[in-house]
């Protein structure tokens, strides 16, 4: 588990409104509906992206209680994704359009019959290709109302923001270090010695 391997880079986000009191029986049935599920290629699918349990990646059922720690929820995300070189599939699709038109004596194919083609030959394609397999683990402080996302990407912290709000119907908002550090002064009553500092700053910076 990456919260249990040392050190790493996470984005801490905040938790926007209480925790349902509720969760705990609604919170199996509501990662389960968004929980990852294979490729399926037969539909064209290109991705897969859902939670798991991190401790256990291949467990087919969900379960609320294997996720959770006490006031701590583990989860994990994983994203399977296809795709093929874009070259052969011009070569292998000019291949197929040329084979049709001899087997139907025609000399030329309709925009819809070349576009049923490729769909097969997309899907085709699709089944004989491994995906490419990406976890992402999280933690989520149900007592403080925050969570740790150990990724930096901007994009796949987007995407598992909305998934979480789609879970939870909880936002995700972005805890920026300087807020974090206002928040810490406003605890510890240190408004006076910070605006001194502040002050102090702004001073040698215009001597300077």
């Amino acid at each position: 588990m990456a919260f249990r391997s040392g050190a790493l880079s996470v984005r801490r986000f905040v938790v926007e409104g209480d925790v349902p009191e509720a969760l705990a029986r609604t919170a199996t049935m509501a990662v389960r509906r968004y929980a990852w599920k294979p490729v399926d290629a037969d539909r064209g699918e290109r991705e897969a992206f859902g939670w798991v349990n991190p401790r256990n990646v291949l467990q087919e059922q969900l379960d609320w209680e294997d996720l959770v720690d006490g006031h701590l929820a583990i989860m994990g995300v994983r994203r399977d994704r296809k795709s093929f070189n874009k070259t052969l599939y011009k070569a292998r699709r000019e291949e197929l359009f040329e084979k049709t038109r001899r087997e139907k004596s025609v000399e030329r194919l309709t925009r819809q019959h070349r576009l049923a083609l490729e769909e097969e030959l997309t899907v085709r394609m699709l089944k004989e290709v491994t995906p490419t397999t990406a976890f992402t683990e999280l933690v989520w402080d149900m007592n403080a109302g925050e969570v740790y996302v150990a990724a930096t990407s901007k994009a796949l912290c987007e995407r598992i923001a909305d998934l979480f709000m789609g879970t939870f119907d909880l936002r995700l908002l972005p805890r920026f270090p300087a807020l974090a550090g206002l928040a810490f002064i406003e605890e510890q009553g240190l408004e006076e010695d910070f605006a001194r500092a502040t002050a102090l700053a702004a001073g040698k910076g215009e001597t300077g």
